[in-house]
């Protein structure tokens, strides 16, 4: 469930969307079939970036490869062309290599713009799986990069200007238009792919949804183009599998002993590999705690991938003594929350950044702020604390960075 404390006046999940379901999104499209959305209004994304902010963005961040590419026909500018001696960007040069067809990539757009920072980290929480923005600012009649295929999803948002985009079917039967994640990804000559499945202008407030595995490419014509992509690097389920057996080796000796001396070469062990594979499967297939315990490890991964949104949160510690019964708290923006248990007598609470631990009699408290969707008072904490602990423990977690304080 999407947390409530994400401000509606920024993008979500749904926002991002519309006027699309996510019910007929996920239904139709996702992981399977591309997505064209038109018609919206051309300052639909007016929050989240423009051209004339890109100035801004590259005067005041130290950018560095790859963080910052500069490319045209695949091409990389190298980056002493840009990069003064101290490090920090020529704008000069960048204007120039610009004026000359080349496109500015900015990656990991999310670490340097806070409005996308929201946005993205709305995306992630909704969705579970990792989101990484990146900008590409393009002039008229070029073309970045030749086509290729990712192996992460990617929505399209077209920002300013226009851009002529072109889909294909894969050209690999065995990528099933599912890749792995990070696996090769090959540049394809224009040569090999024939007449596009789809031509898609995309005009400012378009949406273009692109599956991971499908083949594309892009170029501007008469106008520049400033788009951004927000991509989705999911959790596959070979991450769970993984995560399961793991686990499983952290209690079963069998799996982490070492495999037979020189096994690569000894074809008389094979059949003994085999057979302790086979008993090693079995095992696996068995455990009632594997799927569990593989959830945990990937729930683990997620909250130490998550970035906490600044929020002016040195505000919430000048404002801590003045916290008792009858405040209202609410969790911080998509911070999801993990509840151990550590040995007989103490709990914590793990969330983005920090874990607060405590004696075992917190874990019920610890699992209601975890499941809490919307604003409680400290007074609803559950009575197995007393008053003063509910205040006690709530100032620690203002103090420790996953509540606030909110007024009515």
């Amino acid at each position: 469930m999407l947390n409530n404390n994400l401000n509606n006046n920024n993008f979500d999940f749904a926002k991002l969307l519309s006027p699309i379901s996510i019910a007929d999104f996920l239904e139709k499209h996702w992981e399977a079939q591309s997505l064209h959305i038109s018609g919206r209004s051309a300052d639909f994304y007016r929050t989240l970036l423009s051209v004339e902010e890109m100035d801004i963005l590259l005067a005041r961040h130290h950018l560095t490869p790859p963080d910052i590419r500069v490319v045209a026909n695949q091409q990389e500018l190298l980056p002493d062309r840009y990069i003064k001696p101290d490090g920090s960007l020529n704008l000069n040069q960048l204007y120039k290599a610009y004026h000359e067809g080349h496109t500015l990539i900015i990656n990991g757009l999310q670490q340097y713009w806070q409005p996308l920072a929201q946005a993205c980290l709305n995306v992630q929480y909704f969705l579970n799986h990792s989101v990484v923005a990146n900008c590409y600012l393009s002039p008229p009649n070029s073309k970045g990069l030749m086509p290729h295929y990712d192996t992460h999803d990617v929505f399209v948002l077209q920002i300013e200007g226009s851009k002529q985009w072109y889909l294909h079917p894969s050209t690999d039967p065995s990528l099933d238009n599912v890749p792995l994640l990070g696996s090769f990804q090959p540049v394809i000559p224009e040569s090999r792919l024939g007449n596009p499945q789809l031509s898609i202008q995309l005009n400012p407030g378009d949406l273009l949804y692109v599956p991971r595995g499908c083949i594309h490419h892009a170029t501007t014509f008469d106008d520049f183009s400033l788009h951004v992509t927000i991509g989705v690097y999911p959790a596959q389920w070979i991450d769970l599998v993984n995560s399961a057996i793991t686990a499983i080796a952290l209690r079963n000796a069998q799996l982490r002993k070492a495999l037979p001396i020189g096994y690569l070469d000894n074809r008389e062990a094979v059949t003994m590999l085999q057979e302790t594979f086979q008993e090693i499967l079995n095992t696996v297939a068995i455990d009632p705690h594997a799927l569990g315990d593989g959830l945990e490890i990937l729930r683990d991964r997620f909250i130490h991938q998550t970035t906490p949104l600044p929020d002016g949160h040195f505000y919430q510690l000048h404002k801590l003594e003045e916290v008792n019964l009858t405040s209202t708290v609410i969790k911080r923006s998509g911070l999801h929350c993990r509840v151990i248990r550590t040995g007989l007598d103490s709990a914590s609470i793990q969330f983005p950044g920090n874990t607060i631990s405590g004696k075992s009699h917190l874990e019920s408290t610890f699992t209601f702020i975890a499941n809490a969707d919307h604003a409680f008072k400290v007074s609803e904490l559950p009575n197995t604390l007393t008053d003063d602990g509910k205040v006690t423990l709530v100032k620690r977690l203002i103090r420790g960075g996953l509540l606030r304080t909110i007024s009515h």
